[in-house]
Formats: structure tokens, C-alpha cells, sequence
């Protein structure tokens, strides 16, 4: 049997396998297909609009949809995420049309243990089996996320009582029941980035910038050590010195030696080892751009901001004369900022774009508690940002006659990619 066959006949079965996974309905947890290959190697070749090789990852979970058990697949690109819900012969034949695209890297969790693929540049696949260790859960299907929280309450749980959020009983406080479920929010759309099970080195290095109350920093913390088993060092950065030593009373208490606080600004703290994420929530005006240009120079694999106040860029637009096609928005004040507001964020997406990070723009949390409810995910990519994000960036920053203060930040790095 020649070469070629060999590697066809793998490729055969590493798909079969994959596929008799995750149509286990006692067994399956999870599956994750991510980092296309190039066509070539791969053996694709284009065919109608409805083969779309543009997806960069797509996640299954099993889902219970009126009493019916279905596989979610959510499709990622570097925009948007995409959800369907299959059972029966749509599910084989979408799982098939799943399997035909050119995925390089393949993660199936079950009860039973994982399975990892990764497919060499020749398109060979090389398979490896994790028994799991112990007894695992059988998987849960629920469609109503909501029940499917990270840290679930009805469980004494130390850390939440440490912060204040549990009582001994196991309890969420009436007082803290959207702030649990804002942490909730925030650890789920963390997870869905499909980074954190990538990791493979210890420990995981996490900067919080602006760390505040700290209720997310401790949350990450908890979940990465405590819940994922995946060993992280974490540092705080805030101002408020009284604040701070309230956090490392309650990281001792907790034992967590492996979280500290430090009292510095975003600007001057000089790491002690290059971040591997870098954390900014609702850190306000700059602060936001100080610690996304922190992470882009750091390298850090993933970068994640809820950003708040922007009044860098407002200032600037209230010394531009305004476009005449947007004259109807400056007009009002409210509609104005927001304008300013989503033209910040905006650049700020396409700067670390170019800069080569994937990334989105999602909801953090609803809007009927804060009108600053955006998150900004970056993911670092091996692949350069296409060129046509250097040709929007400039054709914006032309519109509007402004310049981004995270392009200052970034300096010569920065233009040098421009030039």
C-alpha cells in the first residue's frame, strides 16, 4: 500500500472516530475543531457558497431542546459565532459536512476520555488517547445556559463565601445575585474563546489591570486553579491601596498564594513574566488602551476588555469639524458620545487585529444594568492580519481626523506595520 493510501485510509478513520464520538448519546461532552488547514493539503476544493471554509473553530455540546436530546454546533469566525441545533439525519449529515472542512487541530471529550487530533502540514493525523481518570459525570443537556453556570450556587463553596457572594449554607445573597451572574457571564465567554483548554504550560501568567473590586480576578483565579485543575499565577493592578490589602487578606485566607495585588498604574507595572492573558474590565477612558497595548506588547495569547469611559477620542471629535453626512448625530449630545464611544472601540478591534489578534466583539453583560456592556476578545493568531485591515484603519482615521490613543502607545511597532 503506497504512502498516499495509508494517509487516506487515517484520514478515513480518525474522521470515523471523531464522528462515532460524538454521536454517543451516553458519553459525549464536548468536541472542538479548530485552526483550518490549508486547502491544498487538506484535499478540499471549492465547491458551492454553502461550503464555507472561513469558519476558524466550531464547538459541539449535547442540548436538551423540548425534552429532545440535540448536538449545538456554534461556528466561529474572526466576527461572528453562529449556532444550530441537529438531531437524527440532520445531525449526521451537518456532523459529515463538519468533518469534510479543513480543520487542523480536533479535541472529542466523553465520559469515557478525550481524544486529541492534530493533522501534520501533509494533512496526517496524529491521535492521541486521555483515559479519563475517575468516575466522570455523564454529560448534561440543557439548552437554557442560564442552568449551566461554571460556578454553580446551592453548594457551600469557600470561595464565594470568602468574597461575600454565598452564605454557609450554599446560598447566593439577594444582594449579589446579578453580580454572581455577571461573573458567571464573564467565565463563560472566557471559556468560549477555546483557549484555556490549549494551554499546556504551568502556571498559566494572568494580569488583571484596573482589578477594582477584584470579584472577576478572584473568579478567574478560582476557575482556572480550583475548576479546571489548570495551575495560573495572577497579579491585581488597581490604585486604591486600602482596596488592595482587603483582596490580599481574603487570597490569605483562602490559601491562594499564587494571587497577589499590587498597588501601581496600568502604564508603569512592569511584569514580572509576560502575561499570557491580559484582563482590563471597565478600566476607564486610557486605562483600557494602556492595558490593551501592556498585552499586545507582552504577546499575551489572550487579551479580553470591558471598557469603560472614552473620553480621549470624544475630545478629539469635539475639535474636528463634523462630517456632514453625521450631522444629524452630533446634533444630540447622547447620540454624539455613543458615537465616540463606538468609533473607540471600534479602532481599538481593528488595532489588535493588525497587530495579528482574532477578534470579536461581544455583549458583556445586559444593558439593563450598565450601558457599558461591551467586551472586546483577542485572541493571538499565527496567521498576519489581511492587509485589508491596515486599508480600513487608515481610511478611518482619514474620515474622522483623529488618531487612537493605543496607536500612540504602540509607537513605532505600530507604524511600522502601517508603513
Amino acid at each position: 500500500m503506497s504512502d498516499l493510501q495509508t494517509e487516506t485510509n487515517n484520514n478515513r478513520d480518525y474522521k470515523k472516530m471523531v464522528r462515532a464520538a460524538v454521536l454517543d448519546p451516553q458519553n459525549f461532552l464536548r468536541a472542538t475543531l479548530s485552526r483550518q488547514q490549508r486547502r491544498e493539503a487538506a484535499g478540499v476544493q471549492p465547491t458551492d457558497p454553502q461550503d464555507n471554509d472561513g469558519w476558524i473553530r466550531v464547538t459541539l455540546r449535547p442540548v436538551e431542546i423540548k425534552g429532545a436530546r440535540h448536538i449545538q454546533f456554534a461556528y466561529y469566525d474572526d466576527k461572528k459565532c453562529i449556532t444550530k441545533n441537529y438531531a437524527g439525519a440532520e445531525l449526521s449529515k451537518s456532523l459529515d459536512d463538519l468533518l469534510k472542512m479543513p480543520f487542523k487541530n480536533l479535541q472529542v471529550g466523553s465520559a469515557t476520555g478525550d481524544i486529541n487530533i492534530n493533522l501534520t502540514k501533509s494533512g496526517r493525523p496524529l491521535i492521541h488517547h486521555a483515559r479519563a481518570a475517575g468516575v466522570v459525570a455523564a454529560p448534561e443537556a440543557q439548552h437554557d445556559r442560564q442552568k449551566e453556570l461554571l460556578l454553580p450556587e446551592g453548594k457551600p463553596d469557600p470561595y464565594l463565601q470568602a468574597i461575600g457572594f454565598m452564605t454557609d449554607d450554599g446560598r447566593i445573597r439577594a444582594d449579589k445575585q446579578k453580580k454572581f451572574r455577571q461573573i458567571n457571564e464573564f467565565l463563560k465567554l472566557l471559556q468560549q474563546t477555546g483557549e484555556l483548554e490549549k494551554f499546556d504550560k504551568s502556571p498559566i501568567e494572568i494580569v488583571d489591570y484596573g482589578c477594582g473590586n477584584a470579584y472577576l480576578t478572584f473568579a478567574v483565579y478560582h476557575y482556572l486553579n480550583n475548576v479546571l485543575g489548570k495551575p495560573a499565577r495572577m497579579v491585581g493592578i488597581d490604585l486604591r491601596g486600602e482596596l488592595l490589602d482587603k483582596h490580599i487578606e481574603t487570597a490569605r485566607s483562602l490559601g491562594w498564594d499564587s494571587l497577589t495585588f499590587e498597588k501601581n498604574t496600568i502604564a508603569k507595572y512592569v511584569p514580572v513574566q509576560s502575561p499570557d492573558i491580559t484582563l482590563a474590565l471597565h478600566a476607564c477612558d486610557t486605562a483600557t488602551d494602556e492595558a490593551l497595548a501592556q498585552g499586545i506588547q507582552a504577546g499575551s495569547k489572550l487579551i479580553i476588555t470591558a471598557p469603560c469611559c472614552h473620553h480621549n477620542l470624544q475630545e478629539q471629535l469635539r475639535h474636528q469639524p463634523v462630517p456632514g453626512v453625521f450631522a444629524a448625530v452630533f446634533r444630540h449630545g447622547i447620540l454624539a458620545e455613543r458615537q465616540g464611544d463606538l468609533l473607540t472601540d471600534s479602532f481599538r478591534a481593528l488595532i489588535l487585529r493588525i497587530m495579528g489578534y482574532q477578534t470579536d466583539v461581544v455583549q458583556f453583560i445586559s444593558p439593563e444594568h450598565t450601558a457599558k456592556n461591551l467586551m472586546i476578545r483577542a485572541v493571538r493568531s499565527e496567521l498576519p492580519a489581511p492587509a485589508s485591515c491596515v486599508d480600513e484603519y487608515q481610511k478611518m482615521k482619514a474620515f474622522w481626523n483623529v488618531t487612537p490613543y493605543l496607536e500612540v502607545l504602540l509607537g513605532d511597532t505600530f507604524q511600522n506595520i502601517l508603513a
